[in-house]
């Protein structure tokens, strides 16, 4: 596949934005690193227009040089950017605030991450919890008979 397939692909199936979300411009450059298809192309929101260009874009905010692939996977929810730029497959030179409002505009969707696991409370034997329950009991009534005098 040539960059101008690739771009092509990557703009008609993430190139639409909901613009009410963005409320400052920007203007990040992304360099794709793969050797079928690799190539420069820019993302930016100026004067109200969303726009997305295979061009060189020296005036950016933010530069992001990434494989197709893991750019892709982050686009599709399959992979957390924070998670690809510490495992050292994204890197971000500029406003990285800019280089994630990117990636959370052109997601579908939210990265479903796995559920953490909480942390269980130790169980108690029955006769330990039979006896906790009627001395809570006592102490309310008591509380009762002092507030009637």
């Amino acid at each position: 596949m040539t960059f101008i397939d690739k771009f092509n692909a990557l703009k008609k199936k993430y190139g639409k934005v909901d613009e009410s979300k963005i409320s400052e411009s920007f203007a990040i450059q992304i360099e794709m690193t793969d050797e079928d298809c690799g190539g420069i192309f820019y993302v930016a929101y100026m004067n109200g227009v969303f726009a997305v260009e295979p061009y060189d874009y020296h005036d950016r905010t933010a530069a992001i040089t990434v494989s197709s692939k893991v750019l892709e996977s982050i686009l599709s929810c399959k992979t957390d950017p924070m998670d690809a730029f510490f495992a050292g497959k994204l890197a971000v030179d500029g406003n990285v605030g800019h280089a994630l409002l990117l990636v959370e505009l052109m997601k579908k969707e939210p990265v479903k991450r796995a559920p953490r696991k909480k942390a269980e409370a130790p169980a108690e034997d029955n006769k330990t919890a039979a006896k906790k329950a009627p001395a809570e009991k006592k102490t309310a009534k008591k509380t009762t008979k002092k507030a009637e005098k």
